[in-house]
């Protein structure tokens, strides 16, 4: 089949279904903190007042730009776009370049394996930026393979891919920084592979070099010249890194949540490919996978999966360099399993495909079942299906082999993705059992994260929240301030949709522990105040002003309002109505007055 006739069709077969699995359930606001960023950096572009966060992902911002200038004006309406196009290129990406890395259908099956993997699919509806590192990890791997491979190759010409690989790589750190010096390594041993010439291999660099200090040099001019934005970037990268590492301030038990949360979300979906792996194995030469290709997936995978284990990995599509990577490898298995059905014919075969719309039953009734017994009864299946061989008539179709292997995988991670109540606490406190049952508790919370009943009810308890606010200020029209303390709903996302309430922000400098409290006062993306020093720090509102709390039911602060003022509930958040007369209030590291 024609090469551009295939895109087409793939690229309809995975729209259609992108769509499918996403668009009803996308929330219609904008998400969370990141994205707020993001919007507000349309019209104006800092890093230094996270317009958007550090390191600033110009390229994205020139996407969601140029859909402005198209005349899409909703921000939310630009980020489900991007996320809806990223994912469709992330999964045609991953279907030709698979094709090529591993041969036979292995991307086809290794793109319909990632549609569904949990981490994918939560950044598919609620983060287009993060999706786009899987387009950039599947571009640059698919462009370094070419230089790779081309020592071996019997195509002439193979040898340019180490510039075109490089021009991938640089642009591609445009859209996500962090990608340009995890994948550099596979691009460096790829072009060291290459047969061409030293010339060849600087001209590269100098390519990818080119690539980005087009999009460097204005983000830096933008955010305040190369030192302000190198300070931005270097606090940033501390400061989010100090809950997930241990080399930058994280107790060991909060690297040690960091790295199961990221072991979940990387690795969810590989129980499913059981029955596949049970298939393709051939005594005498496993899975086939051959040392050529498996070295560069090892290599592909293990910066990012080293920098988020040491440094930071604290959302699921943050794992999207990798996720993609081992797609490919379980895409490899299926296609292996299938080149089964012109094998003789097991006697299970027959029992295997009537028992599959059971467990699917079963499976998406109870996601422990799934999670407990699909992975191991795959196993056994695939066991029997290689014993006490029969002559094959010609059944089954390796379509049905195919959707056999497939099966337990979607099955799996559908389950859960569509899981309530992520939750394992055991009984132990002290001991191995103790350690082990924190660990099913971390890898737990991650599977949380990669829920959606974890963006439903985000959006929920953001929608009432800032439904509550618009309800009371428009009581006390001018007269009313939001105080947020760790509240559950982000106050970045409050500023943004009630702009001309004004917002007073109880924070610390940093995120990490012990850091000195500080106060800043919002309107919308404006900075109105910023209060420093000595605690108590003093906000002064209006006398008779109304203060909306945002703060959290099971916090210190909260208890410590309860004491000082009248609290009436309103949905998930609480007012206050201030005296007329002048007063003031400590709350521990703060000081409210009027």
């Amino acid at each position: 089949m024609n090469l551009a006739y295939r895109a087409w069709l793939l690229f309809l077969f995975f729209g259609l279904l992108v769509v499918a699995t996403r668009w009803q359930i996308m929330p219609d606001q904008v998400f969370g903190f990141d994205d707020v960023n993001l919007a507000y950096s349309i019209k104006h572009f800092d890093i230094r007042i996270s317009q958007p966060q550090p390191p600033g992902y110009p390229l994205y911002v020139m996407e969601m730009r140029a859909l402005w200038w198209l005349h899409f004006r909703r921000v939310e309406t630009i980020l489900q776009t991007l996320a809806l196009a990223g994912g469709i290129a992330a999964l045609l990406l991953t279907a030709l370049a698979g094709n090529s890395i591993l041969g036979g259908e292995s991307g086809f099956y290794a793109a319909l394996l990632l549609l569904f993997q949990p981490a994918f699919w939560v950044a598919g509806i609620s983060s287009g930026l993060r999706v786009h590192l899987a387009i950039i990890s599947m571009a640059v791997g698919a462009a370094c393979w070419r230089a790779w491979s081309a020592a071996t190759a019997k195509k002439p010409g193979e040898g340019r891919w180490v510039l075109w690989s490089a021009l991938a790589l640089g642009i591609g750190a445009g859209v996500r920084p962090e990608a340009g010096p995890l994948l550099f390594p596979l691009w460096a041993v790829s072009a060291l592979r290459a047969p061409v010439k030293w010339r060849d291999r600087m001209l590269g660099l100098a390519a990818m070099a080119a690539a980005v200090l087009a999009w460097l040099l204005p983000a830096m001019y933008a955010s305040g010249g190369p030192a302000e934005f190198i300070n931005a970037c270097t606090a940033y990268l501390s400061d989010q890194s100090s809950l997930s590492s241990g080399f930058f301030g994280a107790s060991g038990s909060d690297w040690t949540t960091a790295f199961w949360r990221m072991i979940a979300w990387t690795f969810c979906g590989v129980p499913g490919w059981a029955l596949a792996a049970v298939l393709a194995w051939r005594r005498g030469e496993g899975w086939g996978l051959g040392r050529e290709r498996a070295a560069f997936l090892a290599l592909w995978l293990a910066p990012p999966l080293v920098f988020a284990i040491t440094v930071h990995a604290a959302a699921p599509g943050h794992t999207l360099l990798m996720v993609p990577v081992l797609a490919l490898f379980g895409g490899f298995l299926v296609d292996r399993a299938v080149d089964r059905s012109g094998a003789p014919l097991s006697r299970w075969d027959a029992l295997l495909f009537g028992l599959l719309p059971v467990v699917a039953m079963l499976a998406l009734d109870t996601t422990e079942f799934t999670a407990l017994w699909l992975p191991p009864a795959c196993v056994a299946a695939g066991l029997a299906l290689k014993s006490e061989p029969m002559k094959n008539n010609g059944y089954p179709l390796r379509a049905t082999v195919a959707l056999a292997a497939l099966a337990p995988a979607i099955l799996l991670n559908a389950a859960m993705f569509y899981h309530r109540g992520w939750y394992y606490r055991g009984p132990h406190t002290t001991g191995w059992r103790a350690a082990m049952e924190q660990a099913l508790t971390d890898l737990n919370s991650g599977m949380e994260f990669t829920s959606y009943e974890q963006v439903y009810n985000t959006v929920m308890l953001d929608d009432q929240s800032v439904r509550q606010v618009f309800r009371l200020a428009k009581e006390k029209p001018g007269n009313t301030w939001v105080v947020w303390e760790e509240g559950p709903t982000a106050w970045r996302k409050v500023a943004y949709y009630a702009p001309q309430t004004p917002l007073v922000v109880l924070e610390h400098a940093k995120i990490h522990r012990g850091s000195p409290a500080v106060v800043s006062i919002w309107k919308g993306p404006a900075i109105v105040q910023s209060i420093e020093g000595a605690p108590p720090l003093r906000v002064t509102l209006p006398a008779g002003a109304r203060v909306v709390w945002m703060i959290g039911s099971r916090s210190d602060f909260y208890n410590r309002v309860r004491q000082a003022f009248p609290l009436t509930a309103a949905g998930p958040v609480w007012y206050t109505d201030l005296p007329r007369e002048d007063g003031s209030r400590t709350l521990g590291e703060y000081q409210l007055a009027w």
